[in-house]
């Protein structure tokens, strides 16, 4: 007789045709079944099993029979036309992998187990199983508070990153910074180095100050003294108020020893520091070699920055720095005007801006200058000009001795051409004077007033300028000379 298989779920037809079909056919013949049924299956049949009880206790046969009968199994383990499996709702039969939640209640053929101590254990189940519950509860609340705290926190953000105010710090501001505004920056560039000296809370509230403000555009670069956190807008009044901060300005004309004076004061140094400065280091200040060691006419006239700890060394570097780019290219231009050199353009530039009030004379005060050097005659080549002796002398007032003096290289009175070197330190107009000078021929000149210079050809008619000028003064006249002299 041949066996009969386990029974098979899921497939296609009755269970009564796939039972007939696991008793009559052994397995064999099931591989040669149907098309549709060997797709259907996913394994092959297992070996078919003794007739009578098997070794679990269960009578395969009798379950096969009551099956096809329209009864449920024997052992109470399914029902015909459910999906229950020992009370199971969800379809899901023990042998598939899951747990079976009621595996403690029930005994070996699927009776429930009523006894004191299951439904003990039943209850405690229950409890645990509200308690698990209740967390999960809780868990999805705290997630989904979380998840609507954040995203209002982010609207808020977005809102006052995109439509609110500027962030700005209120108050008037503490302690003090020292913050450079470098030269050409504008509104949000000078906005970014308060920020990143803690001046200001940042970037976009300068800007709005600045496009309240028209002077915004005025602000000077330099270096200023401010608070911290202040008020973007209180910052950009201090910046306009304070007009380009901590700086020196150089006027056109100073010699060396004036200027070292005023960047003791500016230093807040004691007097004399700078020009010791100056001398000790003048090998490492940058002087070319045809200035062989003469500072003068090389510290460029113009607006110094002053930062915080700054040295004298460090301002006299960048004016030598300057004046060398500015001479740069005066050797190529030199023999056109009649001088030798770079140097001697630069020498007679200085006493042009020393001796000159009005820049508007400067180019006729150059020729004039040219011509007293080219000139023979009573002239002999000699500037005769005060300014080159009070400056070798460090004073104004002269007198016969030192207008007689030889020995002295800076007394164009008795040396022909220019002095040894520079007696200031000239500016751009004087420069550009020199190597463009007018056309006359003038060979005397007196500066009457600081708006008015008079120009002569000839000695008499100097003389006259000459005395006019030394009776307005209230100094005596030379008539040998054409000199002022000191009333006694």
């Amino acid at each position: 007789m041949q066996q009969q298989g386990y029974p098979q779920q899921g497939f296609p037809g009755s269970q009564q045709q796939v039972q007939q079909q696991q008793v009559q056919q052994p397995q064999h013949a099931q591989q040669q079944a149907q098309p549709q049924q060997q797709a259907a299956r996913q394994q092959p049949a297992p070996a078919p099993a003794p007739a009578g009880p098997g070794p679990d206790g269960i009578d395969w046969e009798a379950e096969a029979a009551a099956l096809e009968a329209g009864a449920g199994p024997v052992g109470g383990v399914h029902e015909a036309g459910t999906d229950e499996w020992d009370g199971h709702q969800d379809g899901r039969h023990p042998d598939d992998g899951y747990p079976d939640e009621h595996a403690e209640e029930t005994g070996f053929l699927g009776e429930r187990d009523d006894s004191r101590e299951a439904q003990k254990k039943r209850k405690e189940k229950g409890k645990k199983s509200g308690r698990r519950n209740g967390g999960a509860c809780l868990l999805a609340s705290l997630v989904m508070l979380g998840a609507v705290g954040g995203a209002g926190w982010w609207g808020y953000d977005f809102y006052q990153k995109h439509f609110g105010p500027a962030p700005d710090f209120t108050g008037g501001g503490t302690g003090s910074v020292q913050v450079e505004v470098k030269k050409g920056a504008v509104g949000g560039q000078i906005g970014l180095a308060l920020k990143n000296a803690g001046v200001v809370k940042s970037v976009d509230a300068f800007n709005e100050a600045c496009k309240a403000e028209p002077k915004c555009g005025t602000i000077q670069y330099g270096y200023y003294e401010l608070k911290k956190e202040m008020p973007a807008a209180e910052a950009l009044k201090e910046l306009l108020a304070q007009a380009g901060g901590a700086a020196i300005v150089v006027p056109e004309g100073k010699n060396s020893t004036e200027i070292y004076t005023m960047i003791d004061g500016k230093l807040k140094l004691e007097k004399g520091t700078t020009a010791g400065v100056a001398q000790a280091q003048a090998a490492n200040l940058g002087l070319p070699a045809y200035a062989n060691g003469n500072i003068e006419g090389f510290l460029w006239p113009t607006r110094y920055n002053i930062a915080e700890g700054m040295k004298p060394e460090d301002l006299l570097k960048q004016m030598v720095k300057n004046a060398t780019e500015k001479y740069a290219n005066l050797d190529s231009q030199a023999a056109s005007v009649g001088l030798k050199n770079g140097y001697e353009v630069l020498i007679e530039a200085s006493i042009l801006q020393r001796e000159g009030n009005n820049p508007a004379d400067f180019a006729k005060m150059a020729k004039t200058i040219q011509n007293r050097l080219a000139a023979g005659g009573e002239i002999n080549h000699r500037l005769g000009m005060d300014t080159t002796l009070q400056y070798s002398l460090n004073r104004k007032d002269l007198d016969r001795k030192d207008m007689d003096d030889a020995s002295n290289k800076y007394n164009t009175y008795i040396n022909q051409g220019l002095p040894p070197g520079p007696i200031s330190n000239p500016g751009d107009d004087a420069l550009s004077a020199v190597l463009h000078p007018a056309d006359g021929k003038w060979l005397y000149f007196i500066a009457m007033s600081p708006t008015e210079t008079r120009f002569a050809e000839t000695s008499k008619e100097h003389y006259a300028n000459v005395k006019e000028y030394c009776q307005s003064a209230g100094q005596g006249f030379d008539e040998a000379r054409g000199h002022c002299t000191t009333k006694k």
